[in-house]
């Protein structure tokens, strides 16, 4: 009898107490030997943590290694192309009013499981910025947030890290400012993003539909297509025709006004980005509306989404997970993940698994809620 292939989540061991809560991507990594890389986070209090540790997926457990220097969440972590690990920004302390921004940036070397200060720090500290590795090694770093007395204020800066020389240089800044700005590496190059948020008062926010494109040829950006409802924590992915797919999100403010477009829940509707005509189009909506979700792109092409919870109150991480053919434009569902989760970690390790982490299941975002699990998800 012929065996059918089929998806599976798989138990990959408890996380270390101090690493559990993670409000952006940038906390795991994996390496090119197969392991992966958690540094960062936060704990049950909120407080930034610098402790790291290392996850073998042949002995599927996890082990402490050296920390960071400084504690950092809403941080980014790189693979660089030597194999060393970039993390840079974020949080320091707890994330309460003064909270402080941090700027340095430091590198781990897999092999001694040491940390070293790049040779330069960033040009502007910044939390809740995007991280993307281009073709030939270097890493941009645009937008995020900083603070601005008791308010959180989006920047618009953006830096170039070059792992050869270890430096920082500022370049031109993005057309839009932007916390948490999605990004997706798009097949000739360039850099695309799409949507994410703007800080508008004391803890207050307001969600951006606008566009934008980065050239590294030229280091320049400008604009595209506008999505047709603005997104905030969603997810994009490229896709293997040179486009990208933006997934949910949410376009409610922290302070919703009247509008038809405002949604008090999270979106179920996707758009695809044309390469060529550089617009926006529906695509096939999910079953329903996720936000603080991860996506990731197959090696057969497909996009997996697994995770997530309902921004009107964010009160249940969900299990379920989907799958989305670009070719057909069509959505099905696939194994469901052991734990419901938000605001989790995630990493494509070398061998096309999925690794998940920590997040929150429910409750008030700290405390009860936060999972000290793991779990790997093998593609049929």
């Amino acid at each position: 009898m012929t065996r059918v292939a089929i998806d599976v989540w798989d138990s990959a061991g408890q996380l270390p107490p101090e690493n559990r809560f993670f409000a952006s991507d940038g906390a795991l990594a994996g390496l090119t030997d197969g392991r992966a890389l958690l540094a960062g986070g936060s704990d049950a209090s909120s407080k930034a943590m610098a402790t790291a540790a290392l996850f073998r997926p042949d002995t599927v457990t996890w082990t402490a290694t050296t920390p960071m220097s400084v504690g950092r969440r809403s941080h980014s972590l790189t693979r660089l192309p030597d194999g060393s690990v970039l993390a840079a920004g974020g949080i320091q302390g707890v994330y309460r009013f003064p909270f402080q921004v941090v700027g340095t940036a430091e590198r781990f070397d897999p092999g001694t499981e040491k940390w070293t200060p790049t040779q330069t720090s960033m040009t502007r500290a910044r939390f809740g910025h995007s991280a993307t590795k281009l073709r030939d090694g270097r890493v941009l770093v645009a937008g995020g947030g900083t603070v601005r007395g008791r308010y959180v204020q989006a920047i618009d800066s953006v830096e170039i890290y070059d792992p050869g020389t270890d430096t920082w240089r500022i370049i031109d800044p993005m057309i839009d400012a932007r916390i948490d700005p999605q990004t997706a590496l798009l097949a000739d190059g360039r850099v695309l993003v799409s949507g994410s948020y703007l800080g508008v008062g004391d803890f207050d926010y307001t969600p951006l539909a606008f566009c934008e494109i980065f050239d590294p040829s030229t280091e320049t950006w400008s604009a595209t297509g506008t999505m047709a409802v603005p997104r905030a924590w969603h997810r994009l992915v490229p896709l293997p025709d040179g486009g990208a797919l933006a997934i949910c999100g949410t376009n409610r403010g922290s302070s919703p006004g009247p509008g038809p477009i405002t949604d008090d829940h999270s979106l179920a509707s996707v758009e695809r980005w044309n390469p060529i005509t550089g617009r926006w189009t529906t695509a096939a909506r999910l079953p329903h509306g996720r936000t603080r979700h991860h996506a990731a792109a197959l090696d057969s092409g497909a996009v997996f989404v697994f995770g997530g919870a309902d921004e009107h109150s964010i009160n249940c991480g969900f299990i379920s997970t989907y799958r989305y053919r670009p070719d057909i434009d069509v959505w099905t569902p696939t194994a469901a993940m052991a734990a419901g989760r938000y605001d989790f970690a995630s990493a494509v390790l070398t061998d096309g698994r999925i690794l998940v982490a920590g997040g929150n299941y429910g409750n008030d975002g700290y405390g009860d809620g936060l999972l000290d699990t793991a779990e790997i998800f093998t593609a049929a």
